[in-house]
């Protein structure tokens, strides 16, 4: 996954979340477009 499109989905996974739209996992999931492999680098940012 490219750095701005990881930058991106980081910034909005956590927009949402303060908004309260579920868990990190709930909305990653909820991006269907997002390859099985780009899911999981984004999951691995939030569980750090």
């Amino acid at each position: 996954m490219e750095i701005w499109k990881k930058v991106i989905f980081v910034n909005s996974i956590k927009v949402r979340l303060q908004n309260g739209e579920g868990s990190a996992e709930e909305i990653i999931n909820s991006y269907a477009k997002l390859t099985d492999s780009e899911k999981e680098i984004l999951k691995a940012e939030f569980l750090k």
